[in-house]
């Protein structure tokens, strides 16, 4: 009987370790990248006309990314963040977004910053927020 417990007991763990593992495995979408080979979506800019900070990261677990099947509509929503001060980030987007292409609309100044842009028949809002020494940067974006 001890020997039959104890083997049931192995059993059990071994189906929990299988759980455990199996929910730590990566499920991070993929596209496909400049050759042809998957790339997973946090390595990629998924919308290249938005820059980034070359030292943001992008935080592809709060992240949305819907396009549709012809590619005829594609909208995001994108996290990132990254050590710079919220005056730096701020003023990265200001200078690059129109070096993109993008012209600003509005600015809503709180406790963070809102910047509105549209370019072509996109629109784009980013919202800049600072705490803990990190700067985070939520975009949002898709047809006008």
């Amino acid at each position: 009987m001890s020997n039959k417990l104890f083997s049931l007991k192995w059993i059990a763990l071994a189906v929990l370790a299988t759980f455990v593992f199996s929910a730590c495995a990566s499920n991070k979408t993929m596209i496909a990248g400049a050759n042809g080979e998957p790339t997973s979506i946090k390595d990629a800019n998924p919308f290249a006309s938005i820059p980034i900070p070359g030292n943001f990261k992008f935080d592809s677990n709060r992240s949305f990314i819907y396009e549709s099947g012809s590619g005829a509509v594609k909208v995001g929503r994108l996290f990132y963040y990254g050590w710079l001060s919220l005056e730096e980030t701020i003023q990265f987007f200001e200078n690059e977004m129109v070096n993109k292409g993008w012209k600003l609309i509005n600015v809503i100044r709180q406790e963070g910053t809102i910047l509105n842009y549209q370019k072509d028949a996109q629109m784009a809002s980013l919202s800049i927020t600072h705490s803990w020494a990190q700067s985070y940067v939520e975009i949002r974006i898709g047809p006008q």
